[in-house]
């Protein structure tokens, strides 16, 4: 359906936009920075990702025949958004777009992060998912699936071994109390 593909296109650039104003107003100094290269790695790779798989909305090939799907697609990616818009906001200053630990960095075991180490990266993969849904089109799903998760995964490991540099013992063991992205499973 024509409409759920254009309605999940501005959402995604409206949610890209708020959510890029609030994160970056948090980057740190260059002497914090701990990034070797996952946050241009994100800059780059996302939005031509995203340019492939609302390209690939536009044809025919691979089209969804079911408009329920595209609005199940609105449904996971709103819920996606507010998944990772909460987790920033429960981590609050300690969350950066570049992987940094601050001087007084503290490890957060409250709120999402209780259930997961990267609740915020678990949200967007959330979102991304349904957007790729909602575009109605099964290769955008895949191309956004193949691509984003990989990316996250890259800063993930990035961001954990910095964090396990920088807090020792406490990061580690909080590692083992908690699973890195989906509750319970991993």
């Amino acid at each position: 359906m024509p409409i759920v593909r254009d309605i999940a296109i501005a959402l995604l650039f409206t949610w890209t936009f708020i959510d890029g104003f609030v994160v970056f107003r948090r980057k740190t100094g260059q002497t914090e920075n701990r990034d070797r290269s996952s946050l241009r790695l994100l800059m780059i790779a996302s939005p031509l990702t995203w340019a492939v798989s609302i390209g690939l909305a536009f044809t025919s090939i691979g089209a969804l025949r079911d408009p329920a799907l595209q609005m199940v697609g609105l449904l996971v990616m709103a819920i996606g958004i507010v998944v990772r818009s909460t987790a920033i906001a429960q981590l609050g200053r300690f969350h950066t777009p570049n992987v940094a630990v601050l001087t007084d960095h503290q490890v957060k075991a409250t709120g999402l992060y209780r259930v997961v180490r990267h609740p915020s990266y678990l949200g967007a993969l959330i979102a991304f998912a349904g957007f790729g849904l909602a575009l109605g089109n099964w290769l955008s799903l895949l191309s956004i699936m193949m691509v984003i998760p990989a990316i996250y995964m890259h800063r993930i490991r990035e961001e954990e071994s910095a964090l396990t540099e920088a807090l020792g013992d406490s990061y580690s063991e909080y590692c083992r109390h908690t699973k890195r992205l989906i509750p319970w499973i991993y």
